[in-house]
Formats: C-alpha cells, sequence, structure tokens
C-alpha cells in the first residue's frame, strides 16, 4: 500500500517538473505547437520587412537622387549698375538704404530704391555658368521701389526646369523688362505688384506701377496679367504690341500698340539685310580699312543681329539705310525702338564734335511747312563720360544728348515722342524718308538686334 502511493507521488512530481499533469498531456503539446507557429510568423514577418527595406533602398535610391537632380536648384547671381541719380540698396528690406556708386551684388530679399526722378540703374540676372552674359534685366527709371524676393536655376544641366526670378515692384513710373534666357534653357519672371502679379515669359515688357494702377505694355512675348472678373485663379494673356492697365476693378480697356512702320521690312533682322535694307562703309583716308557690316547670330537664343566691326586710326562710318517714305501727317505719336549693344570703342564719348558715337540712329524727315529735309540723331556709347569732348552732336542741327550705355550688354531704348519735342522746334514732320543704324569713329564694335518706328494713329 505504501509503496502504490510513492508511486503515485512520484508521478505527480515528474508531471509538475514538465509542467503537465498526466490528465492533461495533450494539452501541453497543443499549447508548443502554438509557440512554435508564433514563433514562425515572427519569423516570416522579420523576412517580409527585411525584404521590402531591401526593394525600399534599391528603388528608393535612385528615385530620390533623379529627383534631387531634376529639382535641386540654387540662386541666379544678381547686379545692379547704378547709372544716375540716387539709387540705394536695402539689405532684406530693413535699415537705411545703402548709396550706391557703380556696380555690386545684390542679395536676395534686398530693396533696390531709386530716390530721385532722375534716378537710373540696371538689374541683371545671371546664371552661375555664364557669368557674363545676362539672362535677364531690368531697367529702371524714376523714383522706383523693387525688391528681389527669390531666384533659381538649376544645379545640374539635366534639370529641365527654368530660370525663374520673382521680384515686387512697390512703385516706379518706367521700368523696362527683357527675359531672355539662354540657348540651353527658358527665363520666367514673376512680377508682383499692389494690383497683382504679372508672369512674364520670354520677351520685352514696360511697366508703370502706382498704389492705384499698373500699365503693362508688351512690346515683345505674352504677358499673364490678374482677371478679376473670371475667377480667382484665371489669367488674361496679353500678346505682342497689346496693353492695358490693372487697378482695384480689374483689367483695364486693352489696346493694340503703335503701328510699326518697319514690322514687315525686316525690322527685326529675320531675313537677309540686302533685301530692305542698304549697306554702306565710307572712310575718310582711302588707304585704311572702312569696316564691315553683316549679320550675325547673338549667343544667348540664336537670334540674328546686324554687327558693325572696324579697326582703324582715321574715320570712319559703317552702317546701314533703308528708304521708307512714311507719310505721317495726322499722326498722334512717333517714337523710335531699339535694341542694341556697344562691345567696343576707342574714342571717348563721341569723339571731338560729338559726331563719332559707336552706334547711332538717324531718321530723315520732311517739314511739313517748308518741305526741307531734316534729321533726328541719338547717339550711343560706352567710353569715358568724364572726358571734355561734347556728349551731343555739335555740328548737328538736332542735339539731343548722347546715351551712355553698359559695354557689351543688350541695351532697350525707347524714345520719348518725337512729335512734341519737333513742334517745340517749329517742326511739323510730314514724311519720314529713310531710317538709319550706323557706327562711327576709328576702331568700334557695335550691334543692332532689331529697331522699330511706332506710329500712333
Amino acid at each position: 500500500m505504501r509503496s502504490g502511493i510513492r508511486q503515485k507521488n512520484s508521478l505527480e512530481l515528474l508531471a509538475f517538473i514538465t509542467n503537465m499533469s498526466p490528465e492533461t498531456g495533450s494539452g501541453a503539446k497543443k499549447n508548443s505547437d502554438y509557440m512554435f507557429k508564433k514563433i514562425e510568423n515572427l519569423a516570416w514577418m522579420v523576412l517580409l520587412l527585411a525584404f521590402m527595406t531591401f526593394l525600399i533602398i534599391i528603388i528608393g535610391t535612385p528615385l530620390s537622387i533623379r529627383w534631387y537632380i531634376l529639382n535641386s536648384t540654387r540662386d541666379l547671381d544678381v547686379r545692379v549698375e547704378k547709372r544716375a541719380g540716387t539709387v540705394g540698396v536695402q539689405e532684406n528690406g530693413r535699415g537705411a538704404p545703402v548709396i550706391i556708386s557703380g556696380e555690386q551684388e545684390v542679395k536676395i530679399k534686398s530693396h533696390i530704391i531709386g530716390s530721385t526722378s532722375d534716378a537710373e540703374a540696371w538689374l541683371e540676372f545671371y546664371s552661375p555658368e555664364s557669368p557674363d552674359v545676362p539672362i535677364m534685366t531690368v531697367q529702371i527709371y524714376g523714383a522706383t521701389h523693387i525688391a528681389v524676393e527669390s531666384t533659381s536655376t538649376p544645379r545640374f544641366a539635366s534639370s529641365e526646369l527654368p530660370h525663374q526670378a520673382v521680384l515686387q515692384l512697390q512703385s516706379g513710373p518706367n521700368i523696362r523688362f527683357a527675359v531672355m534666357g539662354d540657348e540651353n534653357r527658358s527665363a520666367h519672371l514673376n512680377v508682383k505688384t499692389p494690383q497683382g502679379d504679372l508672369e512674364l515669359e520670354e520677351g520685352t515688357y514696360a511697366l508703370s506701377v502706382t498704389a492705384d494702377q499698373t500699365q503693362i505694355t508688351v512690346r515683345t512675348g505674352q504677358a499673364r496679367i490678374p482677371n478679376k472678373g473670371s475667377g480667382e485663379n484665371e489669367k488674361l494673356v496679353l500678346t505682342e504690341l497689346q496693353r492695358t492697365e490693372l487697378t482695384a476693378a480689374g483689367v483695364g480697356e486693352i489696346a493694340t500698340g503703335e503701328r510699326d512702320v518697319l514690322r514687315n521690312r525686316n525690322g527685326s533682322f529675320d531675313t537677309q539685310i540686302n533685301g530692305n535694307w542698304k549697306t554702306y562703309a565710307l572712310a575718310a583716308l582711302t588707304d585704311e580699312d572702312s569696316g564691315t557690316v553683316r549679320q550675325a547670330t547673338t549667343g544667348n537664343k540664336q537670334t540674328t543681329s546686324v554687327l558693325f566691326e572696324r579697326v582703324g586710326q582715321g574715320h570712319a562710318e559703317t552702317g546701314i539705310e533703308q528708304e521708307i517714305n512714311q507719310d505721317v501727317r495726322g499722326a498722334e505719336s512717333l517714337s523710335v525702338r531699339a535694341r542694341l549693344k556697344v562691345d567696343l570703342q576707342l574714342l571717348p564719348v563721341c569723339g571731338s564734335l560729338g559726331t563719332e558715337c559707336p552706334l547711332m540712329l538717324r531718321i530723315k524727315y520732311t517739314d511739313d511747312q517748308s518741305g526741307d529735309t531734316h534729321e533726328w540723331l541719338q547717339g550711343f556709347y560706352t567710353g569715358d563720360s568724364s572726358s571734355s569732348d561734347p556728349a551731343y552732336c555739335a555740328i548737328c542741327e538736332w542735339k539731343a544728348e548722347h546715351i551712355q550705355i553698359p559695354k557689351g550688354i543688350w541695351y532697350d531704348y525707347e524714345s520719348p515722342d518725337l512729335l512734341p519735342l519737333l513742334q517745340a522746334e517749329g517742326i511739323r514732320p510730314a514724311t519720314i524718308q529713310s531710317i538709319a543704324v550706323y557706327a562711327s569713329g576709328h576702331t568700334y564694335v557695335a550691334a543692332i538686334d532689331e529697331i522699330a518706328v511706332l506710329i500712333g494713329e
């Protein structure tokens, strides 16, 4: 009897050690299988997570690198050059503006302030890869307040993003924009005014901005402007030679710009100049080179320009001329527009008599009253303005001040309305006989990209 009791106690102890009782052996096996399943599922889960991490690394890493290459940007180089009057730069829009006397770098968020009516400055934007050729320019005239909010250009050449800049224009009576881009990449400019944001594609534009209105003229290209009557995000597209104004009430009437007499007469030099224009080259000394006139392609967009070149010691004149014979009686306005550049000149200003500018525009016209022929002249130079030589044509009937422009940079020129200026001299033009573009002096390199004679009727 006692041996039976001892045997029973031994079995109970063994069952306790193995965590099972004699009556529950099958339940223990089930628990063991359940634990094994949990471990197996956990192992599969770890394996799947590891595989997914592997896929993310081998697929996501190249995609991330590609995204970075296509979307990474850096700032454009921005410079401002004061030309006349009082011009200051205010960093980050705080503190007193620092008056500048020449050219200097402009930091992002800086404000450029022309504080006098005769203020004149050039704001230029460069790609870091091409520090000598601007991709956008802003010509500032008069009391103007403009800020550079942001700029960007792709860090890598394979990106398809454009050059971009955002400007805030608080005020300015006369601002000229040229959005050019380069041969590899387009450019976009966003101008924020008190009346709304303007999106400017590649082209040339003129703006006048006050607290009450923005006046915009599209010379070339396209501008997208706010159109409050068509929805919050709707834009109205202005095209070449269109102009309008923006106010708190919305967009004003869209008017067509002046008629360009040279529009169909190769004023943009897109075709061979010998079809409409007559070229000439004259030298004072017969044994010297009289210079050359030729068409050339400009660097940015491979557009065609006319290049005037000459190396010599004596006087020479190299140019192109076109007969127009355009009746302007009854015209309400008359102006000249041109895009030009001077790369080299040796004479200071425009020579001792003011007749030898490296680039000059000349219009011959007849007087409505006398029938006599007169000339209107406008010269451009990059030489030393401190010379005692006159900055006007001293022996000419028309003595307009010649214009000093930056060397090697395309300059957008637009004359004032010539009719009231001529009428002040007692002259009323009846017919424009001809227009000429020429270079004059000893040694010079100059070019013109386009010219227009605009008549308002």
